[in-house]
């Protein structure tokens, strides 16, 4: 429990994990992906580039597929296994990779990193893979028995009460993709921002997979109208989903960090700000004891005060976001499954 939230109430929550099936749908979107390897500078972190190259083909829906296929006949804790094991393998074979994710970790950790810290961050991600596909073959249900504590609610029943759409925003941080279920539970009508897949059959086989929980996908690219589509998402009073966390060629602002700076993107902000949605903050973090937890902050009303100065409103409401992110991600580091260079740091522009 932190500042005195209160728990998300457990209404209607059972254990019943029946698979379900659903049609894909494939939108446009307002924003143009990051470059993985990118920075200000316009260099390229080569390690990462191979690393990037190496696992590239693991993003393939048959294998995602055959990961929910496997999660569908073992146990919980088999699969979990499976998905540590093999992430361990490849930080061990791919160790340049690795040395991305503990230089990474030096941004946001106040002592020194070791290279078991990273090795950590792999074991947890397997893990998370392993719930992913695990859960893959199950009903929303199933997915929502796994959560045990739920922090913060009342600002989102609020928003949902007033038909408001609101904006929630989270980072690269646990089982994120865990949060859409609950939301689903509330009656929350929720959309997830997402960049395309390496393999366009992903990205329709990821939309399928969130479905399920009832929770649509909107696929974000750089066409103009791409940017109304979104706005008229938060205009319908919909919760819109994205993540935050790593850099943008198209930023605007470079937040603080802990141990430096990290430029993002101010798009999405800007639309909450147009269409004066509230703002939260929500991460999804597992427990010792292998269920989840469900954290969002209090509602941030972000507006443009005034004429001439959007600029400022914008950075001071990108920095407002990652003081709320930043320690949820300090406290859970090794499940911050940062794969990308965030060197692409650098002065607010």
């Amino acid at each position: 429990m932190q500042g005195g939230a209160k728990v998300f109430p457990r209404r209607g929550m059972t254990t019943t994990c029946e698979g379900e099936n659903q049609v894909p749908t494939k939108k446009p979107g307002p924003f143009r992906k990051p470059q993985e390897n990118s920075c200000e500078t316009g260099r390229l972190d080569t390690s990462a580039t191979r690393g990037a190259a190496f696992s590239r083909p693991l993003y393939r829906s048959r294998w995602f597929a055959l990961g929910v296929l496997a999660g569908r006949f073992l146990p919980r804790r088999v699969v979990r296994g499976i998905g540590a094991g093999s992430a361990l393998a490849f930080a061990f074979f791919r160790r340049a990779h690795a040395a991305v994710v503990a230089r990474n970790l030096r941004r946001i950790l106040d002592r020194p990193v070791r290279a078991a810290d990273s090795r950590k961050v792999y074991g947890n991600f397997g893990k998370a893979i392993g719930d992913y596909f695990y859960l893959g073959s199950r009903s929303a249900a199933c997915a929502r028995g796994l959560i045990e504590e739920r922090i913060g609610y009342e600002g989102l029943a609020s928003a949902h009460r007033q038909r408001k759409g609101a904006l929630l925003l989270t980072g690269h941080l646990g089982l994120f993709e865990l949060g859409g279920a609950l939301l689903s539970s509330f009656g929350f009508s929720t959309v997830i921002l997402t960049f395309p897949e390496p393999d366009p059959n992903l990205s329709l086989w990821r939309s399928a997979y969130r479905r399920r929980w009832g929770v649509e996908t909107l696929e974000i690219g750089e066409d103009a109208f791409s940017f109304l589509a979104v706005r008229k998402e938060l205009s319908q009073g919909k919760f819109v989903a994205a993540l935050v966390d790593r850099p943008s060629p198209t930023s605007r602002v470079a937040v603080r960090l802990p141990q430096g700076r990290l430029p993002v993107s101010t798009g999405i902000l800007y639309l909450a700000m147009l269409e004066e949605v509230p703002v939260f903050v929500v991460t999804v973090t597992e427990k010792p004891n292998r269920r989840y937890r469900v954290w969002c902050s209090p509602p941030l009303s972000l507006f443009f005060p005034g004429q001439g100065i959007k600029e400022k409103a914008l950075a001071a409401a990108s920095q407002q976001v990652f003081d709320l992110l930043v320690p949820e991600i300090k406290a859970h580091w090794s499940q911050w499954y940062q794969f990308v260079p965030l060197e692409a740091a650098g002065t607010p522009v």
